[in-house]
């Protein structure tokens, strides 16, 4: 009984982690309205042990450019804006919707937590023997008056079933009952702060700018908590202790412009293989092209990861189970695994989506230099699982198309231009460097599938309709690796 009450303890500390970062997905830009356009003051991380091995951040207070941009991207969604206003308060549509948890009791923001909480929120993971996941989770709440927050936090935490402790700039929760977890996560962090530690100074520095929600995480460390968290819940999970080349991630979600990105960083992994080339050819697919996908080095990198991958599955799945279903598959597509595959994806592949054809179904193209017999019989026997037929094989440069839409293998050799049309290049960025790159034509599909999309079962088409394209972009050099996600407006 003891332990469920811990277990719903810590439950409660992040209750308001999640909360706050609901409302900033659902309309950032509505607080950054009122605010004067500086970023300074003190980080949350500044008040974590160094020996985090995971932190999240939520910044309403952040440059300039990202407050200005921030509106930009909120007007295309007049629903959003309309639902918040330009003036709202994030922190109190999020204090509302844990109050409405049955959580917080009777306290009333503008008297108890208005006065004196600040624009920045952090949260981190810390190790802690004394548990069974081997982790405590840690809030910290920047606050504007050290005098205020001393009069009024207590009744916040034991709303939430933390216990809080006020410093210079923030005040920092734990779970619990005592302070004993609290007093040893602030000796931790009097002895070295995340903000100090130079592996995160160096993560998050080569990533830039923080942006309004950034988040960092020891993957290696990260792997055996998630270990940890599978026995706790009786489930089922990979051994992931001891993955010490899974290198550490840094994360920022930032504007640029009308549009949102998400950058990422990825340092110390050990890469199987670093790819040769890049994603280009996906930018010489037919202008009109809905969704497609392009990587470079394919088959090759498939082989460098395949043992890793195997293993995995074995050890998830079990020898015989893993034995079984590589042959069903192995039936399905007519080939071996690894090596007939990957002589099949070659040294590039790209995938390609036209739209639907009506009375015919979806158009999907593979474009590739790999071998032409092996793409073939794959695509055969695809086809023998669906409708029947064979597929249409033709020659495209030093490559082949393949596909099962009548006439649409020729189009994709024929019809190029993707590339040049302003959705792709506003979404898909750095592609002579990308190794993989992914795109899709929200505003085409949205055009495509508007009748299918019935606002009275969801949102509709009009409800996205400021929306232009996504992009996905990643890239690998030695034991770093960067990635980035674009959603676009009109």
């Amino acid at each position: 009984m003891q332990a469920n009450g811990r277990g719903r303890q810590r439950g409660r500390v992040l209750a308001i982690v999640a909360a706050v970062i609901g409302v900033v997905a659902l309309g950032a830009g509505g607080v950054f309205a009122f605010q004067e356009l500086t970023d300074s003051g003190p980080q949350p991380e500044s008040v974590l042990p160094s020996t985090a091995v995971a932190f999240l951040k939520v910044d309403l207070d952040p440059s300039a450019g990202q407050k200005v941009d921030a509106l930009r991207f909120l007007r295309s969604f007049p629903a959003a804006d309309r639902q918040l206003g330009v003036t709202s308060d994030l922190r109190k549509v999020a204090f509302e919707a844990i109050q409405d948890q049955g959580r917080l009791g009777k306290l009333d923001y503008a008297k108890d937590v208005e006065p004196w909480l600040g624009q920045r929120l952090g949260a981190g993971l810390v190790p802690d023997a004394t548990t069974k996941e081997g982790v405590r989770p840690v809030i910290a709440l920047s606050i504007t008056d050290a005098v205020v927050a001393e009069r009024h936090l207590p009744a916040l935490a034991t709303g939430l079933g933390v216990q809080c402790r006020v410093l210079e700039a923030f005040a920092v929760c734990v779970g619990g009952s005592t302070s004993t977890a609290l007093d040893a996560v602030l000796a931790d962090a009097a002895r070295g702060s995340l903000a100090d530690s130079a592996t995160y100074r160096q993560d998050m520095g080569d990533l830039g700018e923080d942006g309004f929600v950034s988040a960092w995480v020891d993957s290696a460390k990260m792997g055996e908590v998630l270990t940890k968290f599978g026995a706790v819940a009786g489930r089922q999970m990979p051994n992931l202790k001891g993955v010490a080349d899974a290198g550490r991630t840094s994360m920022a979600l930032r504007f640029d412009g009308p549009n949102l990105e998400l950058a990422g960083h990825v340092n110390g992994v050990a890469m199987q293989r670093v790819a040769k080339g890049n994603a280009r050819p996906i930018a010489g697919l037919p202008w009109n092209t809905l969704a497609a996908v392009s990587v470079a080095d394919a088959g090759p990198q498939f082989s460098a990861s395949w043992p890793r991958a195997r293993a995995a599955m074995v050890a998830a799945l079990g020898t015989k189970e893993f034995a079984r279903g590589l042959a069903q598959v192995e039936q399905a597509l007519g080939i071996s695994i690894p090596k007939e595959l990957a002589a099949g994806l070659g040294s590039q592949l790209t995938v390609a989506y036209g739209g639907n054809e009506p009375g015919k179904g979806p158009k999907v193209a593979v474009v590739g230099d790999g071998d032409a017999d092996i793409l073939r019989t794959i695509a055969d026997h695809v086809a023998a699982v669906g409708a029947g037929g064979k597929a249409d094989v033709t020659p495209a440069g030093g490559g082949t198309v393949v596909s099962l839409s009548d006439g649409y293998a020729r189009e994709v050799a024929t019809t190029h231009g993707l590339g040049e049309m302003p959705p792709f290049e506003g979404a898909v960025k750095d592609l002579d460097e990308a190794q993989i790159a992914v795109y899709v034509d929200i505003s085409g599909l949205l055009t495509q599938f508007k009748d299918e999309l019935d606002p009275a079962n969801g949102p509709g088409a009009d409800a996205w309709g400021n929306l232009s394209a996504l992009g996905i972009t990643a890239r690998a050099d030695g034991s770093s690796a960067d990635f980035r996600v674009r959603l676009t407006t009109k």
